[in-house]
């Protein structure tokens, strides 16, 4: 796993980020031109994340100057996101999350952790995909926040509206998690959307946030261990349509089989590196996802651990923090 550090205003770390990241980018980046179906999704979305995030479009034009890229190719790039992820959130004296990034196995090799110096002086490390704004992983925030991130797919989303991409960005500035969800009810209505694992250190506390296109359902954790993959779990937002995704089932299902005994960080990395199944949890790409990384975090430190890979495969972590 590749990890570069970069500091400066929001420009200076889109540049080194893009830097750093350069061939990563170039080798996702499709050169062929956006149809003018999407070119026009993108000039109707971009002056409303223009309006509502100039900071991180300068992050994103300085990773366009970076890594040669054109910049409106990179702007639609950041506009949409989809993919599929198993978290566990183990809440307690020895509190751990721990989470697979699975995607598309373009993404293969070419996810970097990313410590970023912020200009408001604070510092976050988030696991980070080439040519995107970092959030839409794992991250971890030098005021104390841990965020997992987990798509979702309601078939109810806006024509037009913010994207899930800039809004987990935006959540690494966030200092509590009250301003989480100030955050989030501040940006309506979704073009598409996450759910959120997120962990306050100074709090003590855990939040269980899934994202729907005009509201938030958020659940305050108990101590205990905790799952999720990418459908609605929560009493207020199950109901909600949504597109099939046998996979995410299948792989709730085995982590609720799986688990038992007492919740360590061993005994997660056993079950996320489970075969059984159509759908696994390990996956190593031969469904419509492959597991690209897998990350833990322990709460206490805020120290992340981060292999690229299957869990199976794993055999020594990157180690890292804020």
């Amino acid at each position: 796993m590749d990890f570069t550090e970069v500091r400066g205003d929001h420009y200076q770390i889109g540049l080194q980020i893009g830097q750093a990241t350069a061939a990563k980018i170039a080798a996702v980046i499709y050169p062929r031109p956006l149809s003018p179906g999407f070119q026009k999704r993108v000039a109707a979305l971009a002056p409303i994340h223009e309006r509502a995030f100039p900071h991180l479009f300068a992050e994103i034009k300085g990773m366009a100057e970076g890594s040669g890229q054109d910049f409106q190719r990179l702007l639609a790039w950041n506009l949409f996101e989809q993919a599929g992820c198993t978290s566990i959130l183990s809440l307690g004296p020895e509190g751990f999350l721990a989470h697979t990034e699975d995607g598309n196995a373009v993404f293969r090799g070419r996810l970097t952790l990313v410590k970023m110096h912020l200009p408001d002086g604070s510092t976050a490390l988030s696991l980070q995909y080439p040519g995107e704004l970092g959030g839409n992983a794992v991250s971890v925030t030098s005021q104390g926040l841990v965020f997992s991130v987990n798509y979702l797919f309601p078939k109810r989303l806006a024509n037009l509206g913010y994207s899930a991409n800039f809004l987990a960005r935006e959540l690494l500035g966030a200092l509590s998690l009250e301003e989480v969800q100030e955050g989030l009810a501040a940006w309506r209505p979704r073009v598409d959307v996450y759910h959120w694992f997120v962990y306050s250190r100074a709090e003590k506390a855990a939040l269980s946030i899934e994202v729907l296109v005009d509201r938030e359902s958020a659940v305050r954790l108990e101590e205990g261990i905790h799952f999720h993959t990418n459908h609605y779990l929560h009493a207020d937002a199950r109901d909600e349509p949504q597109e099939e995704y046998p996979s995410s089932r299948a792989r709730l299902g085995r982590l609720l089989r799986l688990f038992r005994g007492p919740a360590t960080v061993e005994r997660a990395q056993l079950v996320l590196s489970d075969h059984k199944g159509k759908w696994p949890i390990c996956r190593h790409g031969g469904e419509d996802s492959l597991t690209l990384a897998n990350v833990l975090v322990d709460l206490n430190t805020l120290q992340m651990a981060v292999a690229e890979g299957p869990t199976c495969q794993t055999r020594k972590y990157l180690q890292a923090s804020v």
